[in-house]
C-alpha cells in the first residue's frame, strides 16, 4: 500500500509540473515574471555593506545558490563569464546569495571562484529573507524593480550550462542595448 501512495503522489508531482511548465511557471516559484522584487540590505560577504537604494536603478542578476549544491558549481564558470563580460557597466549588478553560513561559503571560495558580489546567510536567515527554496534559482531584476526571469533549477551538464541560463542573458542583453 505505500509503494502505491508514492506511485500516486509521484504522478500528480508530475501532472501539476507539466502543467504549470506549458504555462511558463514553475511550481514551486518563488519569483514568477512579474513579480516585485523588493531588494533588500545586505552584506557581502568581505563585510561590505549594500544598502537596497544602491540596487534600486540597476539591472540586477541575482543567483541563489548553496556550496553543497552540485547544479549551483557546475553553472559558476558561465555565471562567471557573463558577470566578466558586464563588469564595466554601471547600471549591471551581480549577486550571489548563498543559503550557507559565512565559514562554509569562504571555506568553499578556497577551491572555488565566483565572480558575483557574494553574501552567505545561515539557512533560517536565508528562508526569513528570500521565499527560495530551490537551487539554483537565478533572477533577473530590471531598474524597476520587476522579475523578467526567474530560472530554478540547473544541469550537470557542462554543454548544457549555457542554455539553461539563455533566457536570462537574452533578457539581460535586450535590457543594456536598450539602455545605451
Amino acid at each position: 500500500m505505500p509503494m502505491r501512495r508514492i506511485t500516486i503522489v509521484t504522478s500528480l508531482m508530475l501532472t501539476i509540473c507539466t502543467i504549470t511548465a506549458q504555462e511558463g511557471t514553475h511550481p514551486f516559484s518563488a519569483y514568477p515574471a512579474g513579480t516585485k522584487f523588493i531588494h533588500k540590505n545586505l552584506v557581502t560577504l568581505n563585510g561590505d555593506g549594500i544598502e537596497s537604494s544602491t540596487l534600486d536603478s540597476s539591472v540586477v542578476w541575482y543567483n541563489f545558490w548553496h556550496t553543497r549544491c552540485k547544479p549551483c558549481i557546475m553553472e559558476m564558470e558561465e555565471l562567471n563569464r557573463i558577470a566578466l563580460e558586464y563588469k564595466d557597466n554601471p547600471k549591471v549588478k551581480f549577486m550571489a546569495i548563498a543559503c550557507d553560513d559565512s565559514a562554509s561559503v569562504a571555506e568553499f571560495l578556497k577551491t572555488h571562484r565566483f565572480g558575483f558580489q557574494i553574501v552567505a546567510l545561515p539557512k533560517t536567515d536565508f528562508l526569513n529573507t528570500f521565499r527560495v527554496s530551490l537551487f539554483p534559482t537565478n533572477l533577473l531584476v530590471d531598474a524597476n524593480q520587476t522579475v523578467l526571469v526567474e530560472k530554478i533549477g540547473g544541469t550537470l551538464n557542462p554543454e548544457g550550462v549555457r542554455e539553461e541560463l539563455r533566457e536570462l542573458l537574452e533578457q539581460l542583453e535586450r535590457l543594456v542595448k536598450v539602455e545605451k
